[in-house]
């Protein structure tokens, strides 16, 4: 796939990547993720979520590590690629003794926790800051 086609706003005319009609003007055939252009009769042909079962329109699908996705198990999917996440948390809820025992134990699984700091540009927030497990053994065994 081209450069110019992975780019949400179209610079050019294209065609559907799965009939192969070609755009009237610029920018009409939206971008399915993992799919490519296609124009609005390909989009609105069922396609079936293959996490959930769910059927969904190609237009409000994507294909992702080779899988047909529906948009919330998408996010799921590229939620389980992220290397750092950070978490925030209000020093006004709990006591901080409270809130760094929750950082630590209850942290997302599959993630070690690297950092429990003030977050930036606040008085009363926390961070915790967390890095894929594998990464982190990777960088440190």
């Amino acid at each position: 796939m081209l450069l110019a086609e992975m780019s949400q706003h179209a610079k050019e005319l294209s065609a559907c990547s799965q009939c192969g009609r070609a755009e009237g003007s610029v920018g009409t055939f939206p971008l399915v993720i993992g799919v490519g252009r296609v124009c609005m009769q390909c989009g609105m042909k069922p396609v079936k979520c293959e996490a959930c079962g769910q059927e969904v329109k190609m237009i409000t699908s994507s294909r992702f590590q080779g899988k047909t996705l529906c948009l919330s198990d998408h996010m799921k999917e590229v939620e389980k690629y992220r290397q750092h996440i950070v978490k925030t948390f209000e020093e006004e809820d709990e006591p901080l003794v409270t809130l760094f025992s929750r950082a630590a134990d209850q942290g997302p699984q599959g993630y070690t926790l690297l950092a429990f700091r003030r977050a930036r540009n606040s008085t009363r927030a926390w961070e915790a800051e967390y890095e894929k497990t594998e990464i982190f053994l990777m960088r440190c065994g």
